[in-house]
């Protein structure tokens, strides 16, 4: 009776003590856990969930005592703990690193210890990312024995689990470095895909972990973030690798060109998928994403393999196909069981909230696994038989080879003798073809030396000519038709010496050149004379080829010995360019006196047009070394019976 009015008064105490969020550490020890109530609310953001707590704890007891402060539902929790002479500050959660921890086994727990009779301020600041779980409802104050029988019952409801992870991660990393080695060595896609199929699995098993009373499981912890990020963007990845791995397996590429294109986009599209959720996920956490993305993932990752998994029992034919429909089987099997046993399946939850989604999600790539290794040890047995039959093969074939080589040799040997014989011969008919060819190349030279000879001799006399010309304009006094002449005469002087080096140039350059030197003779006469140039558009005269300055020393005769004694008041120089039977025609025509009184004045000047001989010569070796060829015709005008000019022609043929 004593003992329950105690009771009864301590429990009036407490409620007093909770109005005024002072909590005697009395009835901690009484009840093992004490449920803290706050009227403080949460403030949600972009990045999380926070709330801040206050509570006064005093040591009522006779002993200093440990006490334990758990708060789970939050990612961080940072408390600041006033004492009569100290202040501290403690920080912990899953978003810290495990190391960090204050208590080994819970990120939750927050270990304080009080001396008897003293009282401690606690300000608790709570944080959890957004779409994470966040609650100030649940935040308890534990005694120490609470807490150790606690954290004992759950490790060992979760040992089992721990030391299936373990297996699993052991067997996963034999299984892909055994494979990498494989592939290493034979090159074969097939083990590539598949050890990256099994990393992926590593990887998984690591981020989506127990609780952390393994080393490999504490190392999970160590950048929790981190293995959130993960968690969902690595299935993607290490599914799209187990598509590569089944169609390398299955050699469904070179004969199923369907179903490999849509399970090749199919691939793709997981393999985009997880990376640019990672990318996502690294940048900018969002939990509620992966909740959404691990449901809608599930809903159209699951069917569209069980369609291809369908596909492949009825349509493709492999030895190993039955491993490979087994091990996908289970596969498949334990991602459903792992859908309907998770909570963040909703609709598809089956309400059992004792059985791990987890352990069917890696019992299946377990299972799967043996399969798959089963079938690449019948792969491999199939690839042995046939290389040993493909050696058998090639033994029989170089005996055979050889049996052919023995008597192909002796026919060789009676075709050899023969052909000695004519080598001999036709030996002898291409040394005196190489002779032929020789002189032929020498007497080339010989006649591009001399073409270049009279090329030197050529240049020369025009720019005798035209310095004569200019020394004629200064001695006139006629300083300003001298400078226009010295200009267009520098022109000219240019575009000579450029072509000068060039055995042949274009037509259309040639009639340029000569537009030039035709505007520097009509500066130099006074009375001057019309130049008509014409050639029809349907020929190309960039495309015809002559030696350079075939035309001016015609054109010289024509202006010096036609024109310029010419009484004509009107006086005309013209060029014409017209189309013949292979090739064309170029005509250069004056309507001056005439040659015959031409040479009358050129005798008694005791002169010879050197230029006119120098372009015949010219011309000859044009003809010897090139296959057009350029006949050169001088046809003299009349008009009633009276000279009336000169025409020369040029018929320039290409066969």
């Amino acid at each position: 009776m004593r003992i329950a009015v105690y009771i009864f008064c301590l429990l009036c105490a407490v409620s007093t003590s909770f109005a005024q969020d002072r909590i005697p550490l009395s009835s901690v020890e009484i009840f093992g856990e004490l449920r803290l109530e706050s009227i403080a609310e949460a403030r949600a953001n972009k990045q999380g969930t926070t709330a801040n707590l206050r509570w006064i704890i005093v040591n009522d007891l006779d002993s200093a005592e440990d006490v334990y402060l758990r708060v789970p539902s939050a990612d961080s929790v940072v408390v600041h703990a006033a004492f009569l002479s100290t202040d501290t500050t403690f920080v912990t959660g899953p978003y810290v690193r495990a190391n960090s921890w204050l208590f080994p086994e819970d990120p939750a727990i927050v270990p304080l210890r009080i001396q008897a009779g003293q009282q401690v301020k606690l300000n608790a600041r709570l944080w959890s990312a957004s779409g994470r779980p966040f609650s100030v409802k649940n935040v308890s104050l534990q005694s120490r024995e609470f807490t150790l029988g606690q954290s004992l019952s759950a490790y060992r409801q979760f040992a089992g689990r721990t030391e299936f992870n373990g297996f699993f991660l052991g067997a996963v990393v034999f299984a892909m470095l055994f494979s990498l080695l494989i592939w290493a060595r034979t090159r074969q896609l097939v083990f590539l895909y598949y050890g990256l199929y099994l990393l992926g699995a590593g990887i998984y098993s690591l981020v989506v972990k127990s609780l952390p009373y393994s080393y490999l499981a504490r190392a999970a912890y160590m950048d929790l973030p981190l293995t959130y990020k993960l968690g969902e963007p690595v299935q993607y990845l290490f599914f799209g690798a187990y598509i590569a791995f089944a169609f390398e397996l299955l050699d469904i590429d070179h004969r199923y060109l369907t179903l490999s294109r849509f399970a090749r986009l199919f691939t793709y599209l997981l393999l985009v998928c997880g990376g640019c959720l990672l990318i996502y996920n690294l940048f900018r956490f969002d939990y509620l994403l992966q909740q959404k993305a691990f449901l809608i993932s599930r809903m159209v990752i699951l069917p569209v393999a069980l369609i291809l998994l369908s596909y492949i029992v009825w349509q493709v034919q492999s030895p190993v196909k039955w491993f490979f429909v087994v091990g996908s089987s289970l596969f498949f099997l334990g991602g459903l069981l792992a859908v309907v046993v998770d909570p963040k399946s909703r609709h598809l939850f089956f309400g059992v909230t004792t059985l791990n989604p987890v352990n069917f999600f890696k019992t299946g790539i377990l299972l799967e696994c043996l399969c798959f290794a089963l079938a690449l040890g019948v792969k491999i047995r199939i690839q042995q038989k046939q290389r040993d039959y493909a050696t058998s093969a090639y033994i029989d074939q170089l005996e055979l080879n050889r049996q052919m080589t023995q008597s192909e040799n002796e026919r060789l040997e009676n075709m050899v003798r023969q052909r000695s014989e004519e080598i001999l011969e036709k030996n002898l008919l291409i040394e005196k073809q190489k002779q032929s060819q020789m002189r032929s190349e020498l007497q080339k030279q010989i006649a591009e030396m001399e073409m270049r000879a009279l090329r030197s001799q050529m240049n020369p006399h025009f720019i005798f000519n035209s310095l004569n010309s200019i020394r004629y304009q200064i001695m006139k006094k006629d300083y300003d038709q001298a400078v226009l002449y010295l200009t267009r005469f520098s022109k000219l002087l240019r575009y000579i010496l450029q072509n000068s080096r060039e055995h042949v140039i274009a037509l259309s350059e040639e009639i340029e050149m000569n537009r030039l030197y035709v505007q520097l003779e009509s500066l130099r006469f006074s009375q001057g004379f019309e130049f008509i140039l014409q050639i029809p558009e349907s020929i190309d005269t960039s495309q015809i080829l002559i030696p350079p300055m075939l035309l001016q020393p015609y054109i010289e005769n024509a202006v010096k010995h036609g024109l310029v004694p010419s009484a004509r008041q009107l006086k005309t120089l013209r060029i014409e360019i017209k189309e013949i039977e292979g090739g064309c025609r170029i005509i250069v025509e004056d309507n001056g006196v005439g040659r015959k009184a031409s040479s009358l004045s050129s005798k008694f000047d005791g002169k010879q047009s050197l230029g006119i001989k120098i372009a015949c010569e010219r011309i000859e070796l044009f003809n010897a070394g090139y296959h057009p060829v350029i006949q050169v015709l001088i046809e003299d005008l009349f008009e009633d019976r009276e000279p009336s000019g000169t025409r020369v022609m040029f018929n320039y043929k290409y066969t």
